[in-house]
């Protein structure tokens, strides 16, 4: 063991489909599948890492690419130390989306110093519409760019090794933090309504991924229907959601989660 232990927070930032959980699994558990694995709030990952005079424990939180859920995305970027945008190599508008609307919200709420590496994902695949040439204006937004594959692994451990070499221990999301976050605006629909909800069970309420899936099948929210239409997100769904994670949190012996969720529902309704 060496002489010190520390702990760092990561992000995946990137669009619905760029493969950002394809690549985490590949590195946490050297697997890959080729289904595609919908994120919703904030997943979260741990990979130990023993450097020469340093052991890392690195926090990977991946989060969802719908761009709607703000409080999702802001709660997860305070505190992070670092960051691995991912664009797919088939879609050039991925790369676009990172350098115009990912990167400003993340330098925003993160360290303006955080080193950020590109992953251009899916080199596996034939059809290719981010080359070299169309990189070169790209290279000013990111300190390391990187073409990588989560089905045969290409750069996928020296991706996330190099960026934990690069960053330095950061502490994690405070309840009072989640607070100053999701207080700060009105909840004016279901949408901005379940988006605080994620925000909560995803930063500070420690819920089990698998656990915050059975909760979604019970409520009745597909989460292959959330976008930016709030139409497409039933109020009675979202408060179901809402009392399920109450009660999972009452189970849990969480009152500080089940205080706050209460606090956010007599919120939405006044």
């Amino acid at each position: 063991m060496s002489e010190q232990l520390v702990k760092k927070k990561i992000n995946l930032l990137g669009d619905q489909g760029v493969g950002k959980t394809s690549l985490i699994l590949r590195y946490v558990n050297n697997v890959f599948g080729e289904e595609y694995l919908k994120t919703i709030g904030t997943n979260i990952y741990t990979k130990d890492i023993s450097f020469k005079d340093t052991d890392v424990k690195l926090i990977i939180q991946d989060i969802m690419g719908e761009s709607g859920f703000k409080s999702v995305q802001r709660g997860a970027f305070k505190g992070s130390t670092g960051a691995i945008a991912v664009a797919d190599i088939t879609r050039s508008n991925t790369l676009k989306c990172l350098i115009e609307d990912w990167l400003p919200v993340y330098r925003e709420h993160a360290s303006q110093d955080n080193p950020i590496i590109l992953a251009v994902n899916k080199f596996d695949l034939k059809e290719k519409k981010i080359t070299l040439n169309q990189l070169e204006d790209a290279y000013q937004h990111f300190d390391h760019v990187l073409f990588t594959s989560a089905k045969t692994g290409r750069n996928v451990e020296y991706m996330f090794k190099y960026l934990a070499s690069k960053v330095v221990y950061n502490l994690q999301l405070s309840s009072k933090d989640v607070e100053d976050i999701v207080f700060e605006r009105e909840l004016d629909n279901p949408k901005d309504l379940l988006d605080t909800l994620l925000a909560i069970s995803s930063d500070i309420g420690d819920m089990p991924y698998d656990v915050r899936e059975e909760i979604f099948e019970k409520s009745g929210i597909d989460k292959f229907d959330l976008d930016e239409d709030i139409f497409s997100i039933k109020e009675h769904d979202v408060i179901k959601f809402a009392n399920l994670l109450i009660d999972f949190y009452k189970e849990d012996g969480d009152d500080a989660s089940r205080g706050l969720i209460k606090e956010i529902i007599n919120k939405y309704y006044r």
